[in-house]
């Protein structure tokens, strides 16, 4: 168990850095990727740790090894595209404009485009973080991965209780219109976590959101834009100067 929860992390966090880097360079500005406030993003750590479970250990030849992938990831990012959306109320991808697609959860081309990147995992990948793996559970005597496993239990149950009660009241002056979640996780990290009471509370958010006008009056405007860039009239602020330019 050990050592399938580093393989879900470790994967997590290599996904975080690759939907960091590319959804970044597409919007020409950082963007903090995945649902949860820490470096990961559990979809990839659960699609190649079913894909490493599931994949049947003598599939044959390269192409069968390749379908059998295709098959399990398909499966693996629809059920989570269909929990996010239910348990989260958050749509973090939508293929509703690529050909093949079934509900904009999951579609032919980006299957097969996973496969590919699941049969270089397997054969080259996955050995060298299987290494690594042992060596981080041996240096720290297994006391690493518990701590890992406390602070992502913690992240997840946090942002559980943030969506159910406080989510709702964040999107209304954050702007969500890239379905994105980005601004809204940027918030909490910019925001909430630097606030001493918890970053889950619903008066805490409240509070804040309500002083944001109050601090209109006191601070110069290009201040407000700078350090609130997804509020909603910021972002008018910026197409309106974006324009002119």
């Amino acid at each position: 168990m050990t050592n399938l929860f580093m393989t879900f992390i470790v994967y997590a966090f290599i996904g975080w850095i690759w939907e960091t880097i590319y959804c970044s360079i597409k919007a020409k500005h950082f963007v903090y990727r995945g649902f949860l406030l820490g470096p990961y993003c559990p979809v990839y750590g659960f699609g190649v740790s079913f894909v490493l479970l599931l994949v049947p250990k003598d599939s044959g030849t390269l192409l069968n090894l390749y379908f059998n992938v295709i098959v399990i990831v398909t499966i693996i990012e629809y059920i989570a595209s269909f929990l996010l959306e239910k348990l989260f109320h958050m749509k973090l991808w939508d293929y509703s404009d690529i050909p093949f697609n079934i509900e904009g959860r999951v579609a032919v081309p980006v299957s097969l485009f996973w496969g590919v990147g699941c049969i270089f995992l397997i054969k080259v990948i996955n050995p060298v973080v299987n290494d690594v793996i042992d060596k981080f559970i041996k240096d720290t005597d297994s006391i690493g991965p518990i701590i890992l496993f406390i602070l992502f239990a913690v992240d997840v149950m946090s942002t559980l209780y943030f969506s159910m009660t406080t989510k709702a009241e964040v999107e209304k002056v954050i702007d969500n219109s890239d379905k994105e979640n980005a601004g809204i996780k940027e918030y909490r990290l910019k925001h909430l976590l630097a606030n001493h009471n918890s970053s889950s509370s619903r008066e805490n958010v409240l509070n804040h959101l309500s002083n944001l006008h109050k601090k209109l009056k006191h601070h110069s405007l290009s201040r407000i834009v700078k350090n609130y860039p997804n509020m909603k009239f910021t972002k008018k602020i910026n197409n309106k100067n974006n324009t002119k330019n």
